[in-house]
């Protein structure tokens, strides 16, 4: 079936089929259906008709008859060979080759089901097959038939099953046990019964996420997002759990930016750095001081992160991720926002008002946020991991409790709604931050950008931190369970970034016993609060001292593996430490106004940034020697306070002079970290695949 000119969303490289799935068996499973007769199914081509388009060649076998014939044949199929997927169908769907590329075209994806949001059901959702997925969203857990009752389901199955080359003989093996055990009871959807059946035998079976697409079976029909496939395939390309000011705003702007890059052939990459470059841009029309060009930035500023938005949708769009693009935007996100930052604060400067020290304390709480989050999201990992129900395949109910809803959850309410955006505004992400500094540039008045900035995130790092502290605090957290002790050193160790000094102090003091963590704890509110006083006060001398204590704690009470409920609060609460004696000895204890100060934080923000985005993305942490490079938290602290107890005069150069060595170690560390995993990872795209 060929789409009309005016349906179609950029070039023919763009829409390509990459062929993931080059060569697979087909199998029909099931009975098919009756002549279409909604407009719906009329439009939309058959299963089989759409499985040609995407260059599949014709099914090896069509399916019927009772489920433990299919069962059986299903893994006679699948006992073929194992040099190619193999593909179940149900032949009475109707849905576009378009929908189906995630799941048969796209890389990373193994064994996997068609699931897709129940809410857009318009018709016939009793009829739809259920399903649950996991809390993280990647795989499925429990699979309904009409014998099978689902507890909690989530999804709803409209019939495609992809099986990887290397778990066909699994799935065969797991379907022959299955077989003699399946009833008439089980119903007509073989692909359901065949899905459950590997579900419940261990086979990892992922969830691939259906767009906005139409699609019908049966007496089941789901509508998706306005225009044609291709448009609906554009409109699914934009990341999910945005903010509300990205997601009614941006979005929108942003797809209408990436229809055409897509039809002019953009790279993802190339996008990004566009991106960056306004943003830099942005920044520069700031320094200038004129009220026309903070009028001009604050456009410039939301059309990058429009921009911004355009180099994943793109990737999304065409399936084609590259590695690097994960490190360039890591990069480029924190570039903008610390230009800007730095621009505003010199107009402040250059005006008599203090901009520096504001501007080091936005950046302070914007970096607080982020590592907060993160952390506390690798905290709740391991609950959110997904947990299929082993069990017998002929068990009618899964492992969800008793009195469990077996039907889909109503959409949610407008009240619900409501709270999610409010929550969403509160936490101030991205485009929020962006949408508050281009509104403040309107008045040319920087120290309002600045203040106002910092008010916004401290207040969202309030909410967020003080809901979750008190969760835990009132042993209302049910996520702890799920966390296994750790043994090895881990993510929340490499987050610390404590130095050589705190190792030694580590060692010096045994690990017989291991010491609590509230030690560290308290270690850390010395530096924060104690630390802080005593430079507020000049003190510089007992400041040192009393540093020397904190982080003698800190080396005590956090070595790793750290492992406490409140870990996740560790890696923000060492650099607040790290930020507050830097601003506060610069710009109190010696009174400066410089962007030395600024400039030594940014390098070591972009290092925490780092950490964190090569935990996240590449799941790999700095070099082992990188801390000892940067002395880490607790050895840059007392180097700045023993250089500002005896020779204070130098601070401000040394400043300097190590923010330059900070970044070039930090740069050239992580590039050589990120392009070594990078050429690891090899080229994500089969030979022959357009660029």
């Amino acid at each position: 079936m060929t789409a009309s000119a005016g349906s179609l969303v950029g070039d023919d490289a763009a829409r390509r089929v990459h062929g993931f799935s080059k060569g697979a068996d087909v199998v029909l499973l099931g009975t098919p259906g009756p002549t279409p007769g909604s407009a719906m199914e009329a439009s939309l081509p058959d299963v089989e008709t759409s499985l040609a388009e995407l260059g599949l060649p014709a099914p090896l076998a069509r399916l019927a008859g009772a489920p433990t014939d299919q069962l059986t044949w299903l893994a006679e199929a699948l006992e073929r060979g194992d040099a190619v997927p193999l593909v179940v169908a149900a032949p009475d769907l109707h849905i576009s080759h378009v929908a189906l590329l995630d799941l048969l075209d796209r890389p990373g994806v193994r064994t996997a089901a068609l699931v897709a949001d129940p809410h857009a059901l318009v018709e016939g959702d009793e009829l739809a097959g259920r399903a649950r997925v996991g809390r993280d969203g990647k795989q499925l857990e429990s699979v309904g038939t009409a014998h099978h009752t689902v507890t909690r389901p989530d999804r709803a199955l409209p019939g495609v099953l992809r099986v990887a080359p290397q778990d066909r003989a699994g799935a065969a093996r797991a379907l022959r046990a299955a077989a003699p055990l399946a009833a008439t009871s089980w119903g007509e959807d073989g692909v359901a019964a065949a899905t459950l059946v590997l579900v419940r035998a261990g086979l990892v079976v992922q969830a691939s996420a259906l767009g906005p697409f139409d699609w019908s079976r049966g007496g089941v029909r789901a509508e998706g997002a306005a225009g044609g496939p291709w448009r609906q395939r554009l409109r699914g390309a934009s990341r999910g759990g945005d903010g509300f000011f990205s997601t009614y705003a941006v979005r929108p702007v942003s797809r209408r930016i990436t229809g055409f890059g897509l039809a002019h052939g953009w790279s993802p990459n190339v996008v990004t750095m566009v991106s960056l470059g306004l943003g830099v841009l942005a920044a520069l029309f700031v320094a200038t001081g004129a009220w026309w060009a903070w009028v001009v930035a604050a456009v410039v500023l939301l059309v990058a992160l429009a921009v911004d938005c355009v180099d994943g949708e793109i990737a999304r769009f065409t399936r084609r991720f590259s590695p690097l693009g994960a490190f360039l935007d890591a990069v480029g996100d924190r570039v903008k926002e610390y230009a800007v930052l730095a621009a505003v604060a010199s107009v402040a400067v250059r005006e008599g008002a203090p901009g520096w020290p504001v501007a080091l304390a936005a950046m302070t709480a914007v970096t607080v946020r982020h590592l907060e989050d993160y952390a506390y999201e690798a905290r709740l990992r391991p609950s959110r991991l997904s947990r299929p129900d082993l069990l017998p395949a002929d068990a009618p109910y899964d492992l969800g409790p008793q009195d469990a809803r077996t039907t889909f959850g109503p959409p949610p309410s407008r009240r619900a709604q409501a709270v999610h955006w409010t929550k969403k505004v509160v936490h101030m992400p991205i485009a929020e931050r962006y949408l508050l500094i281009s509104l403040t540039l309107l008045t040319r008045r920087p120290m309002l950008v600045l203040w106002a900035l910092f008010v916004a995130v401290v207040v969202a790092v309030l909410w967020t931190q003080g809901g979750r502290v008190a969760a835990v605090l009132l042993r209302r957290d049910p996520t702890w369970s799920a966390v296994v002790p750790a043994t090895t050193r881990g993510e929340l160790d490499e987050q610390l970034d404590l130095g050589p000094l705190a190792r030694l102090v580590g060692r010096l003091s045994g690990r017989a016993t291991r010491p609590p963590f509230v030690l560290g704890l308290a270690g850390a509110a010395v530096l924060v609060v104690v630390v802080s006083l005593l430079l507020w006060t000049d003190h510089t001398g007992t400041a040192l001292v009393a540093a020397a204590v904190g982080s003698a704690l800190v080396a005590v009470g956090w070595q790793p593996p750290v492992h406490d409920r409140l870990g996740w609060q560790a890696p923000a609460a060492l650099w607040v430490a790290e930020a507050l004696a830097v601003g506060l000895l610069v710009h109190h204890t010696l009174g400066a106004q410089t962007a030395a100060g600024f400039a030594y934080v940014a390098a070591v923000a972009y290092h925490r940034y780092d950490v964190v985005y090569r935990l996240r993305d590449t799941g790999t942490a700095p070099a082992a020697w990188l801390a000892t490079a940067g002395l880490g938290t607790e050895g840059r602290i007392l180097g700045l306070l023993l250089l500002a107890t005896f020779a204070p005069s130098a601070v401000v150069p040394v400043l300097w002079v190590a923010a330059v060595l900070l970044a070039v170690l930090y740069l050239a560390e992580s590039a050589t970290g990120w392009r070594r995993w990078i050429a690891a990872q090899g080229d994500p795209m089969p030979t022959g695949a357009g660029a």
